[in-house]
């Protein structure tokens, strides 16, 4: 029993010592953390206010993750029936300054009838992204547009459609 006790001993005081390994862990995760406003896009035929973290993993390769939710009033009846899209998107960068985007997401677009008293139906994309991104390493303004064709579930169908958005990159620390 000593035996086991001496040896568990050793090994925790090994493993607690910082100078016994033969490197040293500097590697830091630093993110781009920028918040924006996308016109259509992932929303479809409305706007879209969006958080985005991108994740530097080498001098020109980045990942982004991003979500957003928008409002998308129906112009005859603005104020009885309206929709509420949440979307969510995974996009691979490459580039500096000026990238190239491609990206995957998908979209629940839930519509709302007021005058019938609540939720109506949910509608579900999948969008595409293919575009251009203007995003600093330390921050300011952020600039994206794209061709974003969708599959949309409910009807079946592929459809073409296009985004824009601006907004602001927090600088990283």
């Amino acid at each position: 029993m000593k035996k086991y006790f001496l040896i568990i001993l050793c090994l925790s005081s090994i493993l607690m010592n910082k100078n016994c390994f033969a490197q040293d862990n500097t590697f830091e995760v630093k993110g781009l953390h920028t918040v924006y406003v996308e016109v259509y896009g992932n929303a479809f035929e409305g706007y879209t206010i969006g958080y985005d973290y991108a994740l530097k993993l080498r001098e020109k390769h980045k990942l982004s993750f991003n979500c957003g939710f928008g409002y998308v009033p129906d112009l005859d009846n603005f104020f009885n029936f309206f929709d509420f899209p949440i979307a969510t998107e995974i996009s691979y960068l490459y580039g500096k300054e000026h990238h190239l985007e491609l990206g995957v997401g998908t979209t629940c677009n839930a519509n709302f009838w007021s005058s019938k008293g609540g939720f109506y139906r949910a509608d579900w994309l999948t969008p595409f992204r293919i575009g251009y991104r203007f995003q600093k390493d330390d921050g300011d303004l952020f600039f994206k547009a794209a061709a974003t064709p969708f599959i949309w579930w409910n009807l079946s169908s592929f459809m073409p459609w296009f985004g824009v958005a601006v907004g602001y990159t927090f600088k990283s620390r």
